[in-house]
């Protein structure tokens, strides 16, 4: 299984984290988990947020662990963690 490729522009956006992989084994993650994905270019750097504020930067590696919802953008994901 090939690594997906990250965004390259700018995104915040809701991200799945998959049953079982790496991330969800290392965060310790309930079923079904989910965070706020953002990358920002001039930054080059990719984080994934909890509701509870922690946060991990993520590798291109990461990504597999990773299914991106770009659909559930900013607007959406204030009205769900506000």
């Amino acid at each position: 299984m090939t690594t997906p490729t990250p965004p390259n522009d700018a995104i915040c956006c809701l991200a799945l984290v998959k049953p079982g992989s790496r991330l969800a084994r290392e965060w310790k993650l309930p079923k079904p988990s989910y965070g706020i994905y953002e990358y920002l270019p001039a930054f080059e750097r990719r984080e994934l947020r909890w509701g509870d504020g922690s946060w991990q930067e993520l590798t291109k590696e990461d990504h597999a662990d990773l299914i991106l919802l770009p659909q559930f953008g900013e607007k959406e994901i204030e009205a769900i963690f506000d």
